[in-house]
C-alpha cells in the first residue's frame, strides 16, 4: 500500500523539523511504502531549503509553492504530487505542528481505510496544551441558514474587533455543540486528514477556493453531497501543538482575531456559494 504524508510548512522550521523527525521511523516500513512530501507554502524567512540537506532520503520530497497559497491550495500541491507522481493509495494531510509517536500508526491507518472502505478519515488528535482529544469536531453548519447566520455573527464580531470589544460579544454569540460519533453529527479536525479510495480517485485535494478556515466544514459538505464515507477512528493517534504557525506569523490579541474573522467570513461565503450552486467541486 502506497501511503504519503503531506506536511504543510509555513515559516516555522522548528515545528517542521520536529514533525519530520517523528515521521522518519515510518520510512523503514516493510509492509507499506511510505513517503513524505513537504510543501513550503511561500515562506519568506524560514524556508525548508534550510533543512533539506538534513533529510536527504529518496522518500522525503520537498516542494516550494513560491507564494502563500493558503491552507487548501498549499495542501493540494502536495496532494497532487502524492497522487500523480507517487501513485499513493492513501494520502495524509498533516499540519507541521503534529508529532507522530504511535509506532503502528501507518498499519492502523491502512487497516481502517481498507477494511472499512473509508474515503475520508481522522485519527485521535491529542492537544499538547490541554491533553484533550480535538477530534471529531461538532457539525454546526448542516444547511444554508446556519451558514448565513454564522456569516452575520462573524461580521458583527469583526466590526467589534476594531473597538476591542469583540470578546464580550463572543460570549453572547457562543453556543456549545457536541460531536456525536455514533451518528453522522460530526466533522473532522483539519490538522490531520486522511484520504483514500473514492476521495483519492475522484478529487485532487481539498476544495481550493478558501485561503484559511472552513476547509473542514466544506469537506464535510462535499462528503455528504457526494455520498462519500467519512469516519473518525481512535485506533490511530497524533499529538498537536495547536496553531503555533499562525501565532508566530499573525501574532496574538486583536491582530490575530481580526485575521481569524476576515478569513472565516471568506470561507463561510465559499461554503454558502457551494450550497447554493450545488455541484462545484
Amino acid at each position: 500500500m502506497n501511503i504519503t504524508v503531506v506536511v504543510l510548512h509555513y515559516e516555522n522550521i522548528k515545528d517542521t523539523r520536529e514533525c519530520l523527525d517523528s515521521l522518519k521511523k515510518y520510512l523503514d516500513d516493510t509492509k507499506n511504502n511510505i513517503n513524505i512530501v513537504v510543501v513550503d507554502n511561500g515562506s519568506i524567512k524560514e524556508k525548508t531549503a534550510a533543512i533539506e540537506k538534513e533529510y536527504l532520503n529518496d522518500k522525503i520530497h520537498f516542494i516550494e509553492s513560491g507564494e502563500n497559497l493558503g491552507f487548501a491550495k498549499g495542501n493540494n500541491i502536495g496532494f497532487h504530487y502524492a497522487k500523480y507522481e507517487l501513485h499513493s493509495d492513501i494520502i495524509i494531510l498533516a499540519n507541521n505542528d503534529l508529532i507522530f509517536q504511535q509506532v503502528d500508526f501507518m498499519d492502523q491507518i491502512e487497516k481502517e481505510m481498507t477494511e472499512n472502505h473509508i474515503d475520508v478519515a481522522g485519527p485521535r488528535i491529542i492537544s499538547l496544551v490541554d491533553h484533550k482529544n480535538q477530534n471529531p469536531v461538532p457539525y454546526v453548519h448542516p444547511d444554508l441558514a446556519s451558514v448565513k447566520k454564522r456569516i452575520f455573527k462573524l461580521q458583527v464580531l469583526r466590526m467589534m474587533c476594531y473597538f476591542g470589544v469583540d470578546k464580550f460579544f463572543q460570549s453572547i454569540f457562543s453556543k456549545k455543540y457536541s460531536a456525536d460519533v455514533k451518528s453522522d453529527n460530526y466533522q473532522l479536525h483539519g490538522a490531520c486528514l486522511i484520504m483514500a479510495n473514492n476521495y483519492v480517485k475522484n478529487y485532487d485535494g481539498l476544495y481550493p477556493k478558501t485561503f484559511m478556515y472552513m476547509e473542514e466544514d466544506i469537506l464535510k459538505y462535499i462528503t455528504k453531497r457526494d455520498h462519500l464515507v467519512m469516519k473518525y477512528f481512535d485506533s490511530a493517534e497524533v499529538f498537536h501543538k495547536e496553531g503555533s504557525s499562525t501565532g508566530k506569523i499573525y501574532g496574538a490579541g486583536r491582530k490575530k482575531r481580526s485575521f481569524y474573522y476576515k478569513w472565516n467570513i471568506d470561507g463561510c461565503k465559499k461554503l454558502r456559494q457551494l450550497m447554493e450552486s450545488g455541484r462545484d467541486k
